[in-house]
């Protein structure tokens, strides 16, 4: 009786950890960030197009049997396949309200103050284009017949009862963040064996442990705060336990455009 009461207990927690699948009854309806081949609807084009290269994007990881933690699934490309060969896949979403995005404060796009008078019309708009995104999510979610989960919340406090998870997949998402150690410091305290971490290699950055900021008065990067090298995440990854390193170089479709990139997958030292 115990057991019984404790496992319902638990699948009622669980019940609130986690999103319920939304239906999403057309395409009409979204936005697509990776272009995708959905079944019983045909292709679908995003702003990537990573089908030809996800092998090299992840790193050729293998996820097999893995229980996966993904930051920011967007429309999940890498979600669903991913999914094939893993255990489990929980991905992260930050929660749709005024601060789920860590816009750049922009004076002139009025981001920097005035926040109890309404959302700006920058706001509005990727407000919009994110429900979108989401609404693609969902859409893929139950064509593909997933049953990856998502959790919403912020990346820079995941908790403890997410449970433990092999590896944890951030792709192009860290320049996104206001502060891209403190997800990093948040993934490993729930992260066993490994991290992955892909994003655009520029190489004038050189090879030292280089972060680099993008937004300047005049280009409007409201949405990017970051360019790396891979080293800022082999350095800072090994002060948290990850020492072991795998770093590759590839390119990828972006607006039908190659683009450089890295993927860096650091390890905990084997046992």
């Amino acid at each position: 009786m115990k057991k019984l009461l404790k496992k319902i207990f638990a699948q009622g927690q669980e019940s609130h950890l986690y999103e319920q699948p939304q239906k999403i009854a057309s395409v009409d309806q979204c936005n697509f960030y990776h272009s995708t081949d959905i079944p019983g609807v045909g292709l679908v084009e995003g702003q990537w197009d990573l089908r030809a290269g996800y092998a090299d994007y992840l790193g050729a990881y293998d996820f097999t049997g893995k229980r996966v933690l993904e930051i920011g699934p967007a429309t999940g490309f890498l979600t669903f396949h991913i999914e094939k060969a893993a255990r489990e896949v929980v991905a992260v979403e930050l929660p749709m309200d005024r601060n789920f995005w860590n816009a750049v404060p922009y004076e002139k796009l009025g981001l920097a103050r005035d926040r109890d008078k309404g959302w700006t019309e920058v706001e509005k708009q990727f407000h919009e284009h994110i429900g979108r995104i989401r609404n693609g999510f969902w859409f893929c979610h139950e064509r593909f017949g997933s049953n990856a989960r998502v959790y919403h919340g912020s990346a820079e406090n995941l908790p403890q009862s997410l449970g433990q998870f092999d590896v944890v997949l951030l792709a192009s998402i860290l320049l996104h963040s206001r502060s891209p150690v403190a997800i990093l410091e948040s993934c490993a305290r729930l992260v066993t064996d490994s991290v992955i971490i892909t994003e655009i290699h520029d190489p004038a950055l050189g090879e030292d442990a280089v972060c680099s900021l993008v937004p300047t008065v005049g280009n409007n990067a409201w949405d990017t705060w970051w360019r790396f090298t891979p080293r800022f995440f082999t350095q800072f990854l090994e002060v948290l336990g990850f020492s072991e390193h795998r770093v590759t170089f590839h390119q990828q479709l972006a607006d039908k455009t190659p683009l450089n990139m890295f993927t860096v997958i650091s390890s905990r030292p084997a046992e």
